[in-house]
């Protein structure tokens, strides 16, 4: 689901769950049935039986908003994820939120979130390459969106290495999705395992430098290495 660029908690406010049929076209004269399940001021979430195509447009007629063009950044079965060309006046969501017949009993946006326990076993790289590939995105296309590497992507999909908390936040963004979904619980473990394991080594490697140092101060000094204080300023 796209949502304005916000806190979390208020991105979670300004969306609205809904279970809202309207009406769509895909091209002048080709109309299409279309149920609104998740409604904010950037994206929506659709539910239709029309064959879309990622960056593919839509119109959806909104309450209070008329047509409305979104284009398409994600799918899932009949599920889409589009953003709007031009954010939706915020008149729109209240109109939208009374013309609601009935709240979803589900939300479909979290079913993704839903399935991390279904999927605890797949790994960080599988995952990353499933979500790229389902974008229609290549390698080179989602480094060029997150402003990394293409090697570094095509080795975290590998399993080659581990991205660091910056650089899954940087997938995330450009993959448009959580990034709990991205790292799943397991890899979140695995995350926090891989950023201690860098501390401990980056502390290690510190030590041994320092040690290295005072033992040349004592020399030049004509002193044991015991006697040397070594004060780092941060």
């Amino acid at each position: 689901m796209v949502e304005p660029p916000t806190g979390e908690g208020q991105q979670r406010a300004d969306r609205l769950r809904l279970n809202l049929a309207v009406a769509g076209a895909v091209a002048p004269g080709q109309g299409t049935e279309v149920i609104v399940h998740n409604l904010s001021v950037s994206g929506v979430l659709i539910e239709t039986a029309a064959d879309l195509m990622m960056g593919q447009d839509i119109t959806i007629a909104l309450p209070e908003a008329g047509d409305v063009v979104a284009s398409v950044v994600w799918q899932s079965e009949r599920l889409y994820g589009c953003r709007f060309r031009q954010p939706l006046p915020r008149a729109a969501l209240s109109a939208a939120r009374l013309r609601n017949p009935l709240p979803s009993d589900f939300d479909p946006a979290d079913r993704a979130e839903a399935d991390t326990d279904a999927d605890a076993e797949e790994t960080l790289g599988a995952r990353l390459r499933r979500l790229r590939q389902a974008r229609g995105l290549s390698l080179a296309g989602l480094a060029q969106a997150a402003g990394l590497s293409k090697p570094s992507i095509w080795a975290w999909e590998n399993g080659t290495t581990t991205p660091r908390r910056t650089s899954l936040l940087a997938l995330a963004r450009a993959l448009d999705v959580p990034e709990q979904q991205l790292s799943g619980v397991a890899a979140m473990v695995g995350l926090r395992a891989s950023a201690r394991a860098e501390a401990d080594a980056e502390s290690d490697m510190l030590k041994v430098e320092i040690a290295a140092a005072r033992r040349r101060i004592a020399l030049a000094a004509g002193v044991d290495a015991a006697s040397v204080r070594i004060m780092i300023e941060l």
